[in-house]
């Protein structure tokens, strides 16, 4: 049986409070994003008061770690919590930390230019620099090669947060991976700042993979016009005439007898390439669109943990509905945890690049 183990602690000073079981758990982590999560627990337990598990759980000033077989595999903050009068139990709802640049106003003007892991780098020195808002997040020292030159001009009067400067950088147009790690050292919990261009995370696609018989214990796989068309137009920056666009036809697929079906996909960050950004659309949007949904136990080969967000993997299924076997390769941006109930088994699911709903 999995063994998963819930700390909370201070946040500004990371100091340990109480290891509080959780039930009714759910977990996510989404690359550029951070994740959520929810649990329970019960009031009047043996061996706990209440003020502990009240104290160790304040909305906005304890954090809670996951530790799944005595890993750290999620580390947040406790956001909200709500209280049942009859059963006695209290609903918890956390943030990670990727989400804390979102809640913290860019309070002086802020003018730069340079690389731009290097501008990310900095506004993350300069917001925790600010006192009350060090959540001791380490963040990397070294310089990076120029790459991508990126400006930013912002007045305190824009009254923006940190996130979303943040996310103009990584999301943009020749932007970035990024996301923040979490390890175990003592009684403490390392958080680390992790960033890459052009992405994080492996590329061999053949280093994971899950099988359906096998690791994968069911899946989903929808076929849809919804995202889908023969005819892909990109739309770049700018308004009107100033606007770049870039244009894809599946030609092939018209003479075949298929109607044809326009989409417009916006790429508002893009200033140039939008040609080339159309024929990748071209080639992700032919109809009808494909998307797998798979859901894997957590301990089976390969086990949860033995991968991360950023990195490749490979699809294999064989079924009545591919009988001749369907093979595909995905990166894994997203992961989905539900830790193991009366059944006494954990799953998680996989959200890949490219799929709508991420």
């Amino acid at each position: 049986m999995t063994d998963y183990r819930y700390i909370f602690g201070s946040l500004r000073d990371e100091r340990i409070v109480a290891e509080i079981p959780l039930f009714g758990t759910y977990m996510d982590l989404e690359m550029n994003v951070g994740g959520r999560l929810d649990g329970s627990f019960q009031l009047d337990q043996t061996g706990i008061d209440n003020d502990t598990l009240l104290s160790a759980t304040i909305p906005g000033k304890t954090f809670v770690c996951c530790e799944r077989n005595g890993i750290p595999i999620w580390i947040g903050y406790v956001w909200s919590r709500t209280y049942q009068s009859q059963s006695k139990s209290i609903q918890l709802f956390a943030e990670s930390f990727e989400y804390f640049p979102t809640h913290q106003l860019i309070i002086q003007d802020y003018t730069a230019s340079g690389e731009q892991l290097d501008l990310f780098r900095a506004l993350w020195n300069q917001m925790q620099a600010v006192p009350g808002r060090n959540v001791n997040i380490f963040i990397p020292t070294a310089a990076n090669p120029l790459i991508v030159n990126r400006d930013i001009d912002i007045l305190a009067t824009d009254f923006k947060f940190y996130g979303e400067v943040m996310s103009n950088l990584s999301d943009g147009a020749n932007g970035f991976d990024w996301t923040i790690d979490v390890t175990k050292d003592g009684n403490l919990y390392r958080k680390t700042l992790r960033y890459g261009y052009p992405r994080l995370g492996t590329t061999n696609a053949g280093l994971v993979t899950f099988d359906y018989p096998g690791s994968i214990l069911n899946y989903y796989a929808t076929e849809s016009m919804a995202a889908a068309g023969t005819h892909v137009y990109v739309i770049g920056s700018g308004e009107g005439s100033t606007q770049p666009t870039g244009a894809s036809e599946n030609t092939t697929m018209i003479s075949q007898g298929w109607p044809r079906w326009d989409i417009v996909v916006s790429h508002k960050d893009a200033t140039s390439g939008l040609s080339s950004l159309a024929e990748q659309e071209g080639t992700n949007r032919r109809p009808p669109r494909l998307v797998i949904k798979p859901s894997m136990k957590a301990d089976k080969s390969p086990e949860f943990g033995n991968f991360g967000i950023g990195d490749s993997c490979t699809l294999s299924i064989q079924d009545p509905r591919f009988p001749s076997g369907f093979r595909f390769s995905a990166r894994i941006l997203k992961w989905i945890l539900q830790p193991q109930s009366s059944s006494n088994t954990d799953e998680f699911s996989l959200v890949f690049s490219g799929d709508e709903d991420l």
